[in-house]
């Protein structure tokens, strides 16, 4: 039977690596932004769709962290959503069109994958166990 802390830490790491995934997600959002604001002639305001997306998805995913922090079970799924989906496979899974000499790009992709596949499964064992009720209570 697991315990109050246990509940707790499961709780603990499933944000831990979910902050982890939007940190490297993010880095990779903010590195194409500026490639693709260069080839469009340096103007950092030609591709408001890509700032409106990126800044619509940052957003859900700290309202997401805060609800499961508040002991929100709903908050979980996006969670499940956005470090699967979003960091792991959108961003970490371009690795592979990525020339192997271009090092920042090989960290921030791969760390993406980590961490995003990371904070989807953590995520999935407390949504499994139900103990986000449980451990958001505990002080």
């Amino acid at each position: 039977m697991a315990t109050e802390s246990d509940r707790s830490t499961a709780l603990t790491r499933c944000l831990r690596l979910n902050a982890l995934a939007l940190a490297f997600s993010l880095a990779h959002v903010i590195a194409d932004y500026a490639i693709l604001s260069a080839q469009a002639g340096g103007d950092a305001l030609a591709l408001p769709w890509y700032l409106v997306l990126a800044g619509a998805a940052y957003g859900w995913w700290g309202w997401s962290m805060a609800q499961v922090g508040a002991g929100g079970r709903i908050g979980l799924y996006s969670l499940l959503v956005l470090s699967g989906l979003w960091a792991g496979l959108l961003n970490g899974g371009s690795l592979v069109f990525t020339s192997p000499t271009i090092v920042l790009a090989d960290v921030i992709h791969f760390g993406s994958l980590l961490f995003g596949i990371g904070g989807a499964y953590a995520t999935w064992r407390v949504l499994r166990s139900g103990r986000v009720d449980r451990a958001a209570s505990i002080e």
